[in-house]
């Protein structure tokens, strides 16, 4: 086996793994959150930029258009119609429908935000799908409301550095996105 080992003890993996230790967080207090918006496929133009849907499937691009992206890469669409709770991370820039709110992690975390925080938050953001549906949907303002779980470090602010680290040690996780 290539897996990387992990910087952390195995007493300290097996405790943060225990979701019940992990500490709640706003999800408006870890991302800007920006709506996405609506194109009919009538003025859709052919191109190569990402067109993300409310679709559960293929990184939730459902289209490639000739329009300029309206969301930056190294973000994470996240459904709130459709397929509700689908998130996904976006490594490059993109447009995402108005079913789709694209997350932008806030600077004030003060660590670099990278694909493999994205895939363990995208994972962690998929949990709470359950308390969403075609009659509740996961608006802006519900979305900014909720609260996710996260591993967390001493001084409570989020563990970023085990996320990554944690992703990295993944079978085939050099391969992922």
């Amino acid at each position: 086996m290539h897996n990387k080992p992990l910087i952390t003890s195995r007493q300290s993996l097996k405790k943060l793994l225990q979701v019940t230790e992990w500490k709640e967080y706003k999800l408006e207090s870890i991302f800007i959150i920006k709506k996405g918006k609506r194109l009919i496929s009538d003025e859709q133009t052919a191109g190569e930029t990402p067109y993300i849907g409310a679709i559960d499937s293929n990184n939730g691009v459902a289209n490639y258009i000739g329009q300029r992206p309206i969301h930056d890469g190294n973000t994470i669409s996240l459904s709130y119609n459709g397929s509700v709770g689908e998130a996904f991370y976006q490594s490059q820039a993109y447009w995402a429908t108005d079913d789709v709110n694209a997350l932008y992690f806030r600077k004030s975390n003060h660590y670099n935000f990278n694909k493999y925080i994205a895939l363990f938050i995208c994972t962690v953001l998929g949990k709470e799908k359950y308390r969403f549906s075609y009659g509740r949907k996961w608006t802006l303002d519900n979305m900014n409301k909720s609260i996710i779980k996260l591993p967390s470090c001493a001084d409570g602010t989020p563990n970023w550095k085990w996320m990554e680290d944690y992703i990295k040690t993944l079978p085939m996780a050099e391969h992922l996105i």
